[in-house]
C-alpha cells in the first residue's frame, strides 16, 4: 500500500519526533512517499524537505515579529505545496502557532492526524474549535489529554510519551564520569542552556552567574556546559569569555551527559523532561522578553511551567522564571540540594512516578499503527 504522507515539524525536538515516527511508518508502509516541513532528523529518515524551520525557530513574541515575512512565505508555500503534492495525509507534529492556522486553511484539501498536542489545557479553550472543526485525530503524549479531547467531542488516542523511546539504555553514572574526565570527588553540574540561540544568549549569563556563587560556597563543585548543534559555536564562546567561571564544554551525547552530573540547570522546554527521565536532580530556569511574559502570564492557565511539576501536582522542580531567576536564589537552593542527600533522593523518586505516568515505550509505533489503520480503512 503505497502512500504519500505529508509531515510538518517547526522545531527541533518536532523533528526529532517526526523521524522517530517516519521510521515506525516505514516498517509499515515501506514504500510510501513521504515530504513536508522538517530538519535534519527528518530528512535523514528519508523525508523530501521543502522548507527547514527548524533553523529559523522562535522564541517569544519578538522573534515572531521579527522573522514575520519569512513564516508568511513559507505558510503560504506549504499551502501551495499541500495542494501539488495531494497527500493522502498530513501529519502535524506540535507547533500549534503554524499548524492550527494551517489546518483552517486545509483540512478540506487533506484528512489531519496531529502528533503531540497543543498544550490547550494549559493556555485554555480558546483554539479548541479549530481542532474540533479541523483535525481528524489527536495522537496525545500525556494521559490527561485523552479525557480533556475527548470531553470537548475530539477523537483522541493516547500513545505515550515518544521521550520514552528516544533516551537509551545508558551505561552507570560512574562510567560516564571516568569517560568525559569528571575529577573523582567532585560535584558535576550541568548547564544545558537551550537549544536556540536567543535562549542561550539569554539563560547561559544567568547560569554562568550562579555557576559562579555556587563555586564559592562549594570549591569542589565543577561544571559542565552542553553545546545544542542548533546554535553556532561562536555564540557560546562569546557569552563563555564574558564569564571567569571555568567551564567544560565535553564532546560527549547529551544523554550521557545529563545522566554523568551530580546536578543540572536546565532551560524550561523538552530538556527538562528529558534530565527527570534519565534521574539527574535539577532546576528550572526561563527568561524571555518583557512583552511576551507578560501576554503569556496573562494567558497561561496551570500552576506551574515546568511539565514534570504538571504531571506530579506538586512543585518537586524549583522553578525560577523571569523576575525570580536571580542567581543568589538559584545558588542559595542548589547549596542546599547538594548539600542534603535526603532531597536530592526525594527528588529522584518523584521523577520515577513521573516515567510511571507517561505509559510504556512504544508511542512512535503506536502513533504510526494508528496512522496506518486510518490509510487502511481508506482505501
Amino acid at each position: 500500500m503505497a502512500k504519500k504522507i505529508f509531515l510538518i515539524a517547526c522545531e527541533a525536538s518536532a523533528d526529532l519526533h517526526g523521524a522517530h515516527l517516519i521510521h515506525q511508518l516505514q516498517k509499515l508502509l515501506p514504500e510510501s512517499d513521504f515530504c513536508g516541513l522538517g530538519g535534519a532528523q527528518m530528512q535523514t529518515a528519508g523525508v523530501r524537505i521543502f522548507h527547514d524551520l527548524t533553523r529559523i525557530s522562535a522564541l517569544g513574541l519578538g522573534d515572531v515579529l521579527r522573522n514575520y515575512l519569512t513564516y508568511r512565505k513559507i505558510f503560504h508555500d506549504t499551502i501551495r505545496l499541500i495542494q501539488k503534492e495531494k497527500p493522502d495525509i498530513l501529519i502535524t507534529i506540535d507547533s500549534p502557532a503554524f499548524n492550527l492556522r494551517l489546518a483552517k486553511k486545509i483540512s478540506k484539501t487533506v484528512p489531519i492526524f496531529y502528533f503531540i498536542s497543543p498544550q490547550l489545557w494549559a493556555w485554555g479553550k480558546r483554539r479548541i474549535h479549530i481542532i474540533k472543526n479541523h483535525v481528524r485525530e489527536m495522537l496525545v503524549i500525556l494521559p490527561f489529554e485523552k479525557d480533556f479531547y475527548e470531553k470537548e467531542g475530539v477523537s483522541a488516542k493516547f500513545v505515550g510519551h515518544p521521550l520514552l523511546d528516544s533516551i537509551p539504555e545508558l551505561p552507570s553514572a560512574s562510567s560516564l564520569r571516568k569517560k568525559i574526565g569528571i575529577p573523582e570527588g567532585k560535584k558535576a553540574i550541568g548547564l544545558f542552556s537551550g537549544s536556540r540561540e536567543k535562549e542561550v544568549r539569554r539563560i547561559l549569563p544567568l547560569m554562568l552567574k550562579s555557576a559562579e556563587l555556587i563555586q564559592k560556597e562549594m570549591p569542589d563543585t565543577v561544571f559542565f556546559l552542553s553545546r545544542s548543534p542548533n546554535v553556532r559555536a561562536e555564540v557560546y564562546l562569546e557569552v563563555l569569555k564574558k564569564s571567569p567561571i571555568t567551564c567544560a564544554t565535553p564532546d560527549a551525547p547529551f544523554y550521557e551527559l545529563v545522566k554523568s552530573m551530580d546536578f543540572a540547570l536546565v532551560t524550561s522546554g523538552t530538556a527538562t523532561l528529558e534530565t527527570a527521565l534519565i534521574g539527574t536532580p535539577f532546576f528550572l530556569l526561563y527568561k524571555t522578553g518583557a512583552l511576551t511574559y507578560f501576554l503569556g502570564k496573562r494567558l497561561v492557565k496551570v500552576p506551574y511551567l515546568g511539565l514534570v511539576n504538571l504531571l506530579l501536582g506538586d512543585k518537586v522542580v524549583p522553578e525560577f522564571i523571569q523576575r525570580d531567576a536571580a542567581p543568589e536564589a538559584i545558588a542559595r537552593e542548589a547549596k542546599a540540594l547538594l548539600s542534603n542527600p535526603e532531597i536530592q533522593m526525594r527528588m529522584k523518586d518523584a521523577f520515577q512516578r513521573v516515567r510511571e505516568k507517561l505509559g510504556e515505550r512504544g508511542a512512535s509505533e503506536r502513533a504510526a499503527e494508528e496512522i496506518f489503520r486510518y490509510l487502511s480503512q481508506k482505501q
